[in-house]
């Protein structure tokens, strides 16, 4: 469950300075990732079934979305994980409401990651260039957009935090702002100066899942800190001005689930937090957490799921969503229909990755369900639908499976 994928890059930084080119090297830290790839074939010619773009789900919200990326710096930390001592770099991506409906829509992965993401799930080259994101690049933040709930968000293991793109521009669509983070080395990341960092090798080796769930809790605490002017590193002042100062939410998907409950359990600034399918690498599977928390799973049992719903006593829910597999969590389930992977793929691999749930639709209630809990646990909002404590009609394949606290 946390490193199924076998894909492999060699372990070293490749420098590519040169994709983004003179011009995105001078313009700053989140220069070129919007920019747009040249098409392969002559202008005017019909694009081929390889070229024809996928697009992400649209958001469902009011408000158009805008992304921006930005590289931070923790001076006070020496990364675990880099091969000389270092401090521990991140590159996070920010989502939130704009006013804006014109200009550059962002790119799904940045050049570099690219090739590194479609070794690691076999597949096509050239696939994710297809991937287009309803986000406008670098657009300004909406002119009454305050008081914004902030929500963090965190990949599976070896995952770019672009694996979560839906969820993200869907709660900013609804007056969120989103923040990803790409945890270096444990997933794969790119820098502005070029270099790409591809993602560890895949390990089950408890010991050391269990140390990437602590690093990435404390890169989602050094972001907050960031957040709330507590650190030097800046993120874009429109977007800290718009934001609450109260608790922040957290979730994440595999080792991201993880990440945010332990997240939960040693930093009370996050106040709500959210598993998607991982398994918990975390003290709070013992104690329990004072926050609110929600499994949302695939129909299977884990040890530490059992173990943390039995000392768990804040309000908690187990939602089941019955024919998924662990990648019917992200915005592969998604992509794995568009770019017809089951075409690709072996009918076992595919089987493997997405169950007998259609990946639309899994993915869809998923971010339901997902922004319900944050409705209710940020805002104080109950939906009537999905709900949180009863069968819903409309939601057929969900099961609570537990429930604490109301």
């Amino acid at each position: 469950m946390t490193d199924e994928p076998s894909g492999k890059l060699p372990r070293r930084s490749i420098l590519r300075a040169s994709v983004w080119g003179a011009t995105a090297v001078a313009a700053g830290a989140t220069a070129g990732l919007g920019a747009t790839r040249a098409a392969a074939s002559p202008a005017g010619a019909p694009a081929t079934p390889a070229e024809d773009p996928v697009a992400l789900p649209a958001p469902t919200g009011p408000y158009a979305v805008g992304t921006r990326t930005c590289h931070l710096v923790d001076d006070r930390r020496d990364d675990p994980f880099a091969p000389t001592t270092t401090p521990r770099e991140l590159m996070v991506q920010v989502w939130y409401a704009t006013a804006a409906t014109r200009g550059e829509r962002a790119r799904y992965l940045t050049p570099g990651l690219e090739p590194v993401v479609e070794q690691r799930f076999e597949l096509p080259p050239g696939s994710l260039a297809r991937v287009r994101t309803g986000a406008w690049w670098n657009a300004p933040v909406h002119p009454r957009l305050r008081d914004a709930p902030v929500v963090f968000f965190g990949p599976g293991r070896q995952d770019p935090a672009a694996t979560g793109t839906t969820f993200a521009q869907d709660l900013a669509s609804h007056g969120y702002v989103v923040i990803a983070v790409n945890h270096t080395y444990d997933g794969p990341a790119e820098f502005p100066d070029g270099r790409v960092i591809p993602q560890n090798p895949a390990t089950g080796d408890q010991a050391v899942l269990r140390k990437y769930s602590d690093v990435r809790a404390a890169d989602l605490s050094f972001v907050l800190d960031v957040l709330t002017g507590k650190r030097a590193a800046r993120l874009p002042a429109d977007v800290v001005r718009s934001v609450r100062r109260g608790g922040a939410g957290v979730f994440g998907h595999s080792l991201g689930g993880s990440a945010a409950a332990e997240a939960l359990r040693t930093d009370s600034r996050f106040t709500a937090g959210a598993c998607l399918d991982g398994a918990l690498q975390t003290d709070a599977v013992q104690s329990g957490l004072g926050q609110p928390f929600l499994l949302f799973t695939e129909p299977m049992e884990l040890p530490t799921w059992t173990d943390f719903m039995a000392h768990h006593t804040a309000w908690g829910r187990r939602m089941v969503l019955a024919g998924a597999r662990h990648y019917s969590f992200n915005d592969l389930a998604t992509l794995g229909v568009e770019l017809k992977l089951d075409e690709v793929w072996t009918p076992e691999r595919f089987a493997r990755f997405f169950g007998t749930a259609e990946g639309r639709r899994a993915h869809a209630v998923t971010g339901d369900y997902v922004r319900a809990f944050f409705d209710s646990r940020l805002r104080g909002r109950t939906t009537a639908s999905p709900s949180l404590d009863t069968a819903d009609a409309a939601y057929p394949e969900i099961t609570i499976g537990w429930r604490s606290g109301n």
